[in-house]
């Protein structure tokens, strides 16, 4: 994990207990951690200049419903004495509403209600997001197809009035930003590749036919030759080998979508 920070650049570095959830933090920030429990990880942040305060609550949550009822009652019992600015974002592992799944068996109100309950219960409001509307496909077409929009961010009241402009913006991007600006050539192409990507993907969601599958994998499968190239790069720059295939956990080093649940 440290080998990431340092490559990206950033102070802190934070991993959960089940080495699931990752945090890279500015060093204008002081972090504390507050919680760090298999489904969520809970840091207060400090700004050092202006001493404005954060919680920022990560998640990673349980596939099984009842498995997930540990993660709401640790939201609940934090909500109850909130007073600061809080965002809480990640993987929650369930959808809002039927409206954030296509394809595949019908959708566990059960689920949907529990969602709702506990973040509703919490206070906290969902933040919106830019892109596609689903953050999850299982890499089928036709009729095995599915989406799910499993990932969001809230916030509470205090989030939005201290932060009233606040905008969500995908990592992927944040990243590209940094690399185009600092090392030319190979990120540009991997920018352009990005877009590329995005593209097929609302083309799949849309018409989710073999020949739209085979035109995503196809740009992915270019993306991940400049990705490698990018690895290599880094490799290069640090002079010596510090990735094995199975460490490749940033978005430096993968393609964009991860078929890792049925």
């Amino acid at each position: 994990m440290e080998r990431y920070r340092a490559r990206i650049g950033l102070a802190h570095a934070v991993v959960n207990v089940s080495n699931k959830i990752w945090a890279f933090i500015d060093e204008i920030f002081e972090v504390t951690i507050l919680y760090n429990m298999t489904q969520q990880l809970t840091l207060r942040l400090m700004h050092t200049e202006t001493h404005v305060e954060l919680i920022l609550t990560l998640v990673y949550a349980k596939c099984d419903r009842i498995e997930r009822i540990e993660l709401w009652d640790t939201l609940y019992a934090m909500a109850s004495d909130m007073t600061v600015p809080w965002l809480v974002g990640g993987d929650f592992n369930v959808i809002w509403d039927e409206e954030d799944k296509y394809g595949g068996l019908p959708v566990s109100l059960l689920e949907v209600d529990d969602f709702r309950h506990y973040i509703n219960t919490c206070n906290l409001t969902d933040l919106g997001f830019k892109g596609s509307i689903f953050t999850w496909w299982n890499e089928r077409s036709e009729e095995d197809c599915i989406f799910k929009r499993l990932d969001r961010c809230f916030g509470n009241n205090e989030l939005q009035q201290t932060f009233p402009g606040l905008e969500l913006k995908n990592l992927k991007q944040a990243l590209s930003t940094w690399s185009r600006a600092t090392y030319g050539d190979i990120f540009q192409k991997i920018s352009s590749l990005e877009e590329v990507v995005l593209v097929h993907e609302r083309q799949f969601e849309v018409n989710p036919t073999q020949m739209n599958r085979q035109r995503l994998q196809q740009v992915q499968a270019e993306m991940i030759k400049y990705l490698a190239l990018e690895e290599e790069f880094w490799r290069q720059k640090a002079g010596m080998l510090w990735f094995k295939d199975g460490d490749r956990n940033s978005k430096f080093f993968h393609a964009q979508v991860n078929g890792r649940r049925d």
